[in-house]
Order: structure tokens, then C-alpha cells, then sequence
């Protein structure tokens, strides 16, 4: 993202394409999260035992069982750091790597909406679960600085590690890396005595496509 970069143009795209999710969407939008998405898509906080961690779940009438449930957001991406890898930075530096995408909005006050929901989802999350010792704010919002002037920009960053230190992963299946992230087989490399590439650690990619009658 340079000088070059048309900024307005973008953030006009991100405010449409925001509005038109939540129109059409048969899911949870960040932008619109609020009491009233959380009685209309039967959502509920499951506290574990302890109160030391929660799931936001909701009911699958379909198949009989509770599902943990996934909020979608949208943003201008900023920075990305994704497989495949295809590269070796040292195997203590690969233990400890991270599927990572930064997203930002220019000014929009779509975005902002979203990290302010961000924030209050936070704050509930932390009453639901006081034992839990969360920060005082959400670590995956943040703030990135830009151009001569240090122009601030609010930021939210998704990020998982590859792996999970085994003293960490009781209870966790473990799972086979995809060879298509990681085609050169650099990431077996890493000692599976310490460290084990589990289900919390696997990361699904999709990517979305128009068929020949228009619907996507």
C-alpha cells in the first residue's frame, strides 16, 4: 500500500461490500453483532468449568447438538503472512510461527462499527468468564501508522500458530499438515517431541466463486 494506493476508492468498496453482506447474510456479522443478532441466530455464551474460558455456540436443530459459532467481519487487507511456506527461517523460528492477515479501514466507519463491536464482545466475553484473567483490551486490535505524518489507523489481525506446545495440547487431536501449505515439507522438520500441529492450530481457506448463473 503506497502513495499510489487510491484510499477513498477502497473505503467506498469496503462500506458497500459491508452493507451487502449484512443484507444477505445467513450468518453472524460483526458489523451488525448486538442483542438483536444474538436472538435472531439463537446464540448463546457456554461458559467452560471454572469459568476460565467461554465459546459463543448456538443450536443445530438439524443435527441435535450445540456449535460453536463463527462471526464474520470484513476489512481492507494490510498485511498478510500466509502459506504456503516455502522458505526456512530456522527451526526454532518455525516452531513458533504464526498463519497471520491484518485488516484495516482507512477511515471507514464501517470498520470502526466492527472494532467497536469487537470491543463490546470483548467486554462480554470477560463477564462471562472472570476467572479467565483476560487484558484489558483485545490484543488482536490494534493500530498501524502510516505516511509522513503518522496517519493512525485502527487494525484488527487474525492469527493462529502452527503449533502448539505439547505440555499445552492435552485433549487436542492432532492433525497431518496439508501438503498444499506446505509443499516442501519445511514444517516437519520441527520437533513433534515439543510441539504438535493440532486441530486448534489448522486453518481453513476458502476461496469464493461466481457460478455461470451469477450466484456466488
Amino acid at each position: 500500500m503506497d502513495h499510489f494506493y487510491d484510499k477513498s476508492n477502497a473505503v467506498e468498496s469496503l462500506d458497500r461490500i459491508i452493507a451487502e453482506r449484512v443484507a444477505i447474510a445467513s450468518s453472524p456479522q460483526m458489523y451488525s453483532m448486538d442483542s438483536g443478532t444474538m436472538e435472531k441466530y439463537s446464540l448463546s455464551i457456554s461458559r467452560e468449568d471454572g469459568d476460565v474460558a467461554s465459546r459463543l455456540t448456538q443450536r443445530n436443530e438439524e443435527i441435535g447438538e450445540t456449535e460453536e459459532v463463527t462471526v464474520a467481519l470484513q476489512g481492507i487487507v494490510s498485511y498478510i503472512n500466509l502459506p504456503p511456506f516455502d522458505r526456512s527461517d530456522g527451526l526454532k523460528r518455525l516452531a513458533h510461527i504464526r498463519q497471520t492477515v491484518m485488516l484495516m479501514g482507512l477511515g471507514s466507519t464501517h470498520f470502526q462499527q466492527i472494532v467497536d463491536n469487537c470491543h463490546r464482545s470483548y467486554s462480554m466475553f470477560s463477564r462471562y468468564t472472570p476467572n479467565a484473567k483476560l487484558l484489558p483490551a483485545p490484543e488482536f486490535i490494534g493500530k498501524y501508522s502510516e505516511g509522513r505524518d503518522d496517519t493512525e489507523h485502527v487494525t484488527i489481525t487474525a492469527s493462529n500458530r502452527f503449533f502448539t506446545p505439547v505440555q499445552q495440547s492435552a485433549g487436542l487431536e492432532v492433525v497431518d499438515v496439508n501438503s498444499e501449505l506446505d509443499p516442501r515439507g519445511i514444517l516437519a522438520k520441527v520437533d513433534t517431541t515439543k510441539f504438535l500441529h493440532t486441530e486448534d492450530n489448522a486453518v481453513g481457506y476458502y476461496v469464493l466463486s461466481t457460478s455461470g448463473g451469477g450466484s456466488k
